[in-house]
Parts: structure tokens; sequence; C-alpha cells
């Protein structure tokens, strides 16, 4: 005979396991989760885990299919051990998913592809995601080389509920089915590695985006007549990269042309300007922040350094500019450099003396000023140029960026100290740690130091890179 104690954890005969009775009772949980919470769970699972919530009960059975979110990516189904490492597998899920979803209020669709894939059956789902549903958030992230079908480009175009979009493509094309492409509600775009065209021969391709803010692309073409015209009233930040180095023959004239926007926010960085950038009106720019990288490289053309400078000028109204890559700049183009009236902050990375005073002459009321160093320095130039007016009355910031010690770094900086009547700080940013102990930089902060000033105090620093 078995005797039990109360509290002993010893089960007596008449005690039954209590494993039935777990699960009972996890079912009861989960049943009485107010619906709200239930779908809020399932829209923070990717589909494939949130299908698996139907083994829960017979009540959350086909729960997952009501969600207003699908989220497919094809590296969950991944498995080496099967024959097509998961890849049967995964179209199938997405098939049965949409399916059961057809009909649904589905708001968001992700779908990422880092697989080989089927480009038909790719069409296909992009297609009938997009033609029944008022997707409001659209997410593909592919790395096949893919063309994008008509139907799934007029399904797209179409889709007047979109209010994200995200294109993360490799070699796509997709064919844009009218010369006027409205977004009512798009309020961010981001596009990679894209070409856009149009059969017939159309001028240019006018994007409508009211309540467009943010507008992001890299490594993008656009095949049209003379451009793509943005119209987005309530645009405030673009950003365009271009990291892959065109040829000589990929360099357009299409140009990228931004109306009706008021910019806070605006950035470019790559190896060359493949398509123009331009503003229809210098004042959209107005009190905008301006970060512009430009590298150089080998087939680097006449063409494209026009581009770089068109580019700058676009920005005469900025109040703050980041411009990194002079070297671009089509040195007689400087004295074409316009007035920069609004201009505040100006940062810069190693640049021609021509192109550092051509921009301090057109920047009246600049601030703050910082440059990773002069190449070519002419120390004769430098004695015969004028005194920007900003030296006089606004200029109270430099900053010396990778400082080696060099005589022309000291030239200049004498320069800055006689002529500078209202700075409150120099800054100079030593290129390596072991430089601040080294004789040179002894030498150099002690004919620093004997320099004439023109202000009266100001704090001279010195720090490392």
């Amino acid at each position: 005979m078995e005797f039990g104690l109360a509290g002993s954890g010893v089960r007596t005969p008449r005690e039954k396991p209590l494993k039935k009775h777990k699960v009972n009772e996890c079912e009861d949980i989960t049943n009485k989760l107010p619906e709200p919470l239930i779908s809020r769970i399932l829209s923070l699972l990717p589909t494939k885990d949130a299908a698996r919530t139907s083994v829960l009960s017979k009540k959350w059975m086909y729960r997952w299919i009501s969600v207003s979110k699908l989220d497919l990516d094809d590296s969950l189904f991944y498995n080496p051990k099967k024959k097509t490492g998961g890849v049967q597998h995964f179209r199938n899920f997405v098939n049965r998913a949409l399916l059961l979803t057809k009909g649904s209020s589905l708001e968001s669709f992700s779908l990422a592809m880092t697989n080989k894939c089927d480009i038909s059956l790719l069409n296909t789902w992009i297609s009938s995601v997009l033609i029944p549903q008022k997707i409001k958030n659209l997410r593909i992230h592919s790395k096949c080389e893919w063309s994008v079908s008509p139907l799934a480009s007029r399904s797209l175009f179409n889709s007047i509920f979109l209010e994200e979009l995200v294109l993360q493509m490799f070699c796509c094309d997709i064919e844009v089915p009218t010369k006027d492409v409205y977004f009512g509600s798009l309020k961010f775009v981001k596009l990679h590695e894209i070409i856009f065209f149009n059969g017939s021969s159309i001028d240019y391709l006018s994007l409508i985006l009211p309540v467009l803010e943010k507008f992001e692309i890299r490594n993008c073409d656009w095949l049209f007549g003379k451009g793509v015209i943005v119209k987005a009233p309530l645009l405030e930040s673009v950003c365009i990269e271009q990291d892959v180095m065109p040829s000589r023959d990929e360099l357009r004239s299409c140009e990228i042309k931004f109306s009706d926007c008021h910019l806070k926010e605006f950035t470019f960085n790559g190896y060359a300007i493949s398509q123009p950038v331009v503003m229809s009106d210098p004042l959209i720019a107005q009190n905008a922040r301006a970060n512009i990288t430009l590298s150089e490289y080998e087939d680097g053309t006449p063409e494209a350094r026009l581009r770089a400078f068109v580019l700058l000028n676009q920005f005469s109204h900025a109040k703050s500019i980041k411009f990194d890559g002079s070297e671009v700049l089509p040195q007689p183009n400087v004295a074409a450099l316009p007035e920069f009236p609004m201009l505040g902050h100006l940062e810069l990375g190693l640049i021609r003396f021509e192109v550092l005073f051509g921009l301090l002459q057109r920047s009246p009321i600049l601030k703050t000023l910082t440059f990773k160093g002069i190449f070519k320095f002419d120390l004769e130039l430098l004695n015969s140029t004028p005194v920007p007016d900003c030296f006089a009355s606004t200029l109270q910031v430099v900053k010396f960026a990778r400082v080696c010690g060099f005589e022309n770094e000291l030239c200049l900086a004498k320069f800055f100290m006689e002529n500078g009547k209202v700075l409150e700080r120099m800054s100079f940013s030593l290129a390596s740690l072991a430089l601040g102990k080294s004789k040179i930089m002894e030498d150099f902060k002690e004919k620093l130091f004997s320099f004439k000033k023109g202000f009266s105090f100001a704090i001279v620093e010195f720090s490392y890179d």
C-alpha cells in the first residue's frame, strides 16, 4: 500500500496524471486571450511561425490566415538535407499562404528571396497579392536577375493604397506602363538596382507623390528621353547611392529632377553621377543639410566632373554642406560657383586650395568650417588671396582633420589665426596617436602659438582621429 502526504510531492493511487490537465489549462489560456492581442502576436511573427500556432488548439487552427501581414523568407525554409534545399517546400508554402489569405484584409506583404527562384512564379505571386488586396506596405528582396512581367508591373503601378514601397533587387528591370505615375498614399520609397523604362518614346516620367516624405535609390537607372520628375510637396529626405563604377557608356543624359518639394536632408554617395541630379528651384533645398561624397575613379570623364559641379550648385541655399571629393570637380568651374547666402556649416574632405577659398569667398555667414587637408598647396596664391568676409564677422570654429604637421597646414593655420576676428575655437585632429608625442608636432605647436592672433580669445585644442 502506498501512502501520500499533503505537500510531499508523492502521488497517491487516487491522483491522476497532470499532463492532460496542463494541456487543457494551456488551451484555456490561449483561447481566452483578447482578439486584438492575438492579432498583434501573429503580426509580429514571420508567416512560417505564425502558421505553426495552428497546433495550439482548434480555435487557432486557421487564425493565422486572418492576419494583416504576410512575411515570407525563403532562407527560413532552407534545408541542406533535402534534394532541392527546401526550395519546393517554400514554393508550396507561399502558394498555400496566398490562397488561404485571398479575400482577407491583407495590408502588408514582404517577400525575401535569397536563393534561385522561378521568375514566372515570382511574377505570379506579386500580381496575385496586389490585384485583389489593398496593400499598404510592399517589400521585395530578391537576389535573382528579374524582368518584371507586364501584368506584375501594371499591378504595382495601380496599387493606389501603397504607403511604403521597398524593392531591393539584383539586376531587375521594370517597364513603367504610363508617363504619369500617381501614388496618393506613398510616404516612403526605397529602390535598389532597378532599371525603369517605357516601351514608348516619352520625354519625361512624372512621379506624382503628394504625401511622400522619404525617397531612397541605389544603383537605379531611369531610361527615358529627358528624365524623371519627382513631384512631392512633402518630401523631406532624399538619399541617392551609386556604389557601382559606371563605364563611359553608362553615363546618361537622362536627369532626375525634384520639383515642388521642401527638402531637409539630401545625401549622395558614389563613384560617379551616372545621371544628373537637379532641383527645379534652389529654394527647394533652402535650409537643408546636403551630404555629398564623390569618389574618383579611373574612367572619370569631363561629363561626370561637370555633373558633380552641377550637383553642388543645387544647394546654394543649404544651411549645411558636407562635401567630400573636390578632386572630382573640374578646376575651371570653381570660379563659377554660386553664392551660398544661408550656409552656416561647411565640412570638406581633402580639397584643393582654389575650391576651399572659392567656397569661403561665397559663404558670407559661415560659422563652422571642417576640412581634412589641402593638396596642391600654393603659398603665393594664399598670400594673394583676399580675406573672405566671414572671417571678420561670423566664422567662429575651424577644425583641421588628419593633421600631419606639414608646413602647408601651418601656413593655413596662420592665415586663419591672423585674419579670423571672431574665432572662438581652432581644433587640430592629428592623423595618429604617435604623432602627438613627436618632435614634428612639438615644433608645429611652438610655431602655431607664436603667430599673431586676430582674435582676443579662442580655444586651441589638439585631439586624435
